[in-house]
């Protein structure tokens, strides 16, 4: 066995001794694991979301387009019509990513209750008041459409109404969201295995058992957020959540950054290697932040700003892993002109799936998976695209993505939606030709293997 053999397979050896029990451990804890799913349940109000501000906010500048045919009439037309009517055609917006937090501290708290098997819907209904109390206090206020031109004083006042206010709502209040599903879950949890629960007798139906049995854990949660975030707000003058934004600051820019990319992408691909689902186990702890910075995205579009974040999750979809995870798209062109039966056969199978980034038949069918020499361009070719893409937006040379699109969408064309940007198919297509070169020398040390062995 060569020197160069003999080290990858002790480095595949600790990865197996050391990452394995961490990724499992990371992979079945339960607080985790609901904030996953939390982050998943609002996958569809970001499809919606991004949906509409295509429609309310379409790509198009008046100064460059002139009507000189039907097309560009049609785009200045839509354009004037979303300016009119912004307003009411961002409604669904601000009411699907708009809030999306709100939606994330139900999902989050029903997950983890059910993990616990205690009642899930009180659970939620405890969360989503509590983070109300905490994220949107109301006060009273008058609407600007109420107010008409010859309205002053006392007859504006007359039309005040209790408003909620949203900002901490959407992108800004997430990881406020998160802490308050999990802490008012728990909460929940204690007091009912301690008995301080209103009990009913065994006959009343199990619904309104349930509902009576949430009313304590209701009352403490509020009350002691409540006085929390009083004291908080009277000590620094900001809300919870604008505080826990301050305090995270940091660590947003870190993940945002090439730094961020290098370490979520080797940690990523490091439990691929050992056979662990990588992007299931990092996403629970990292997708707050991609679904932050592409929510914050949006909302800074619809404002008529520019997109502020780079790392989202489309931007890893779409612009990282082009195939699927450690951007194999590049290896399975590969794979369709291989010299060995095996390889090629794999390729003509595996083709469909990659294009639209399902690539475990990849993983597990070359495999990938505890692969010595396949794994250095598995963990490196997805820093690369990662870096270059980073690089472009961050140039100005294309633009950030604010729009969600299914994971499952062919890279050059959810990357194009994503940023609304017609650069972004020719970035990725010849960031798929440099995986291609990337991945070449491997593949062909790993197809002279297979070849022996096809030969014998």
């Amino acid at each position: 066995m060569s020197q160069k053999s003999t080290i990858m397979s002790k480095f595949t050896k600790y990865l197996e001794e050391k990452l394995v029990p961490i990724g499992e451990k990371i992979s079945s804890q339960r607080h985790l694991r609901a904030i996953r799913d939390g982050m998943v349940a609002a996958t569809p109000l970001t499809l919606l979301g991004g949906a509409i501000l295509i429609i309310s906010s379409p790509p198009v500048n008046l100064e460059v387009i002139k009507p000189t045919n039907f097309f560009y009439k049609f785009l200045i037309t839509w354009k004037k019509f979303a300016m009119e009517n912004g307003m009411n055609l961002e409604l669904p917006f601000r009411m699907s990513m708009g809030i999306m937090a709100l939606f994330i501290a139900i999902a989050i708290s029903y997950s983890l209750a059910k993990s616990y098997n205690i009642d899930p819907l009180g659970s939620l209904i405890v969360s989503a008041v509590t983070f109300l109390v905490v994220a949107a206090p109301s006060n009273l206020g008058v609407m600007s459409k109420t107010i008409g031109k010859d309205m002053v004083g006392a007859k504006i006042l007359e039309n005040q109404s209790i408003l909620i206010p949203s900002h901490f709502l959407g992108a800004e209040g997430i990881f406020t969201a998160i802490i308050i599903a999990i802490i008012t879950t728990e909460i929940t949890r204690i007091l009912k295995q301690k008995g301080f629960v209103i009990k009913m007798p065994d006959s009343v139906p199990p619904a309104i058992m349930a509902s009576f049995e949430s009313i304590i854990p209701l009352a403490v949660s509020v009350i002691l957020f409540f006085l929390v975030s009083l004291g908080i707000e009277s000590i620094s003058g900001m809300l919870i959540p604008e505080l826990i934004m301050k305090a995270i600051h940091p660590l947003v820019g870190a993940v945002d950054s090439p730094g961020g990319i290098i370490v979520i992408s080797i940690l990523t691909q490091l439990l691929w290697v050992v056979g662990l689902h990588g992007s299931s186990i990092v996403t629970g702890a990292v997708g707050v932040f991609e679904l932050g910075n592409l929510a914050n995205n949006a909302n800074l579009v619809s404002l008529g700003k520019e997109a502020a974040f780079i790392y989202t999750e489309p931007f890893r979809a779409f612009f990282m892993i082009i195939g699927g995870a450690g951007a194999t798209m590049g290896l399975v062109i590969l794979l369709l002109r291989s010299k060995s039966a095996q390889l090629k056969n794999l390729g003509k199978l595996a083709i469909i799936p990659s294009i639209f980034n399902i690539n475990e038949p990849i993983i597990f069918g070359v495999p990938l998976v505890l692969n010595p020499i396949l794994a250095i361009p598995f963990v490196i070719v997805q820093i690369v695209n990662g870096l270059i893409a980073y690089g472009v937006m961050k140039m100005g040379i294309l633009g950030k993505t604010y729009l969600a699109v299914p994971w499952t969408t062919p890279s050059p064309i959810g990357g194009f939606l994503a940023t609304m940007d017609y650069k972004a198919p020719i970035i990725i297509i010849l960031l798929i030709v440099l995986d291609i070169i990337i991945w070449y020398p491997f593949f062909k040390a790993y197809e002279k293997q297979l070849l022996e062995v096809e030969s014998k």
